[in-house]
């Protein structure tokens, strides 16, 4: 109806401004004096005055009306959303936001205890979004009522100290309609749950959104709960301004002669986001549509990066991996992030080889700063650098951040190696990730305490779906478990399904090559032979358990 209201309040505002004209022309003729040449100049300035005031009323109402319409689609958008997801899981939303529980569709004795703590995590997203909805809402109802308020009040501009012998309706319009633009709804607080941050990016309107990618990219390509791909042109942007901001200020302390340890700290945040650039981008120089840049953070000691390939926002099969010890930015980031591409390929060959179209998206997440030989010294030490359980909150609320920002579920696997799986153990006992299965490979355990009493029920995966690979000679996987550093051994753990890293024969009857040592996991031969593991690892991001090969 506002948008619709544009076209009329449009017409009329062109044909005040087209009486400019008209308005200098009567003003008061060359060689008239007296009083009465007075009067009428006093007349006509009073009229034009009004008009000029009118004209930006006019304008004030044009845009906060375009506005204003434009802001209630993503309130209708955040009202859609929230309706589609309470269906899709039993609930309805009712006339007053309160979210009813209509029952949970039965599900097996061994899995109600989970499907109940994933139910209570839906409903305090549904409240979540409701609440945004109404924040948006309401935001956007101030916003007219300021601009009417103004109109109502003549307080739009003073035009009584305006120049009327040089007088432009057009000048007066674009004043009034300088001050009608409502603000955007700032969002959640920074450390708001990824299920709120959702709601907020949902309830603002596609314009909305492209300001704010452009404006504050900041604010939307860390915010866990936004689209990825949305957090990939946020982050983006992002990337061109540190760039700018590390090269600028790097120049000026070798110009002053500066601080030799800050310079070094300069030169590799900006080699991490020349490698970044690489990753993004094709060897022609142009950007790579099947990759997103879904976290940039260049805070801390080391930077940090996720780095998508496929659409994270629109597959069927959503992956997120996390590798472990000596991982960076600038070193090995690029070789993990095209082995998760063989994953999604491999995956997608398996799907299709079914007659399944449905499409997979796998994330490389160093969202933690994992631990070095450097730092460690030893085998001991692979959690030595960032606390695993700052990386298992991130990492959770990583996910988590997926799955809210889906109004369908994905089937949704997390992958983590050595100390990454560690850290995804610790991401999976929060609960409500969404996640559906785990396989961890060349992993020392999956939590940070000392014993052996955690099982695989821990990780709060359905009962049947942790999934654990030993490679032999892998120290890792087959000495440091023994220490109990890192809870139950995996390869040992009750209820922990075991895969092979041996040569097997694929269920297709097509040949898998051995894995050996820490590194091979997601190895494929120069001939394009899959590994048993990394076959055995895009089974289970497909779906797809049946076509797994055992461990013997």
């Amino acid at each position: 109806m506002l948008q619709d209201a544009v076209g009329a309040i449009n017409a009329a505002y062109n044909k005040l401004v087209a009486c400019s004209d008209d308005l200098r022309d009567i003003n008061t003729p060359e060689g008239w004096h007296g009083d009465a040449a007075a009067a009428a100049a006093g007349e006509v300035n009073q009229i034009i005055d009004g008009l000029e005031e009118y004209a930006a009323d006019i304008a004030a109402l044009r845009r906060a009306a375009g506005e204003t319409g434009d802001a209630i689609t993503g309130v209708q958008n955040g009202v859609k959303e929230a309706v589609a997801i309470a269906a899709a899981n039993h609930f309805t939303i009712a006339g007053d936001g309160a979210v009813v529980d209509n029952g949970a569709p039965e599900v097996p004795q061994e899995q109600r205890e989970l499907a109940a703590e994933e139910r209570r995590r839906v409903a305090e997203e549904l409240k979540d979004r409701v609440e945004e909805v109404v924040r948006q809402a309401i935001n956007v109802d101030e916003g007219l009522c300021s601009v009417l308020g103004l109109i109502q009040a003549g307080q739009v501009i003073d035009a009584t100290a305006n120049d009327n012998e040089h007088t432009s309706l057009a000048a007066a319009g674009n004043a009034g309609g300088a001050i009608a633009f409502p603000s955007i709804m700032p969002p959640p607080a920074v450390d708001a749950d990824p299920s709120m941050n959702a709601a907020w990016w949902a309830a603002l309107s596609d314009k909305e959104r492209q300001q704010l990618i452009a404006q504050h990219p900041d604010w939307v390509g860390n915010r866990d709960g936004v689209k990825a791909s949305d957090r990939s042109k946020a982050n983006l942007n992002l990337l061109d301004q540190e760039k700018r901001s590390f090269a600028a200020e790097l120049d000026r302390l070798k110009r002053e002669d500066g601080d030799s340890d800050e310079i070094a700290r300069l030169e590799q945040r900006l080699k991490a986001l020349d490698s970044i650039t690489g990753m993004m981008h094709n060897p022609d120089g142009s950007l790579n549509p099947n990759r997103q840049l879904m976290s940039l953070d260049m805070t801390g000691d080391h930077p940090k990066a996720a780095i998508a390939n496929g659409d994270v926002d629109t597959a069927q099969h959503v992956a997120v991996f996390t590798p472990g010890m000596n991982s960076t930015v600038d070193g090995n980031m690029n070789g993990y992030v095209n082995d998760m591409q063989g994953v999604r390929h491999s995956a997608e060959d398996m799907l299709r080889r079914a007659g399944d179209m449905s499409n997979v998206a796998t994330v490389t997440w160093i969202g933690y700063q994992p631990s070095s030989f450097d730092d460690s010294g030893s085998l001991l030490g692979l959690a030595t650098g960032e606390n695993a359980d700052v990386g298992g909150d991130k990492l959770a609320k990583f996910d988590q951040g997926i799955n809210a920002s889906h109004t369908t579920d994905p089937h949704f696997t997390a992958l983590g190696h050595s100390q990454g799986s560690i850290v995804t153990g610790i991401s999976l006992t929060h609960g409500g990730t969404g996640v559906d299965d785990a396989v961890v490979f060349g992993s020392p355990g999956v939590a940070d305490h000392f014993g052996i009493d955690n099982t695989a029920a821990d990780l709060k995966v359905p009962q049947g779906h942790a999934y654990n690979i030993t490679a032999a000679g892998d120290p890792v996987a087959q000495w440091v478990p023994e220490t109990w550093r890192y809870g139950a051994a995996p390869y040992a753990m009750d209820g922990m399904t075991q895969l092979s890293a041996d040569a097997a024969t694929g269920p297709d009857g097509e040949p898998l090559a051995a894995s050996h040592g820490h590194s091979e996991y997601t190895r494929t031969t120069p001939e394009g032979v899959d590994s048993t593991s990394n076959h055995n690892i895009a089974a289970i991001v497909a779906g797809k358990p049946q076509l797994t090969v055992p461990a013997h």
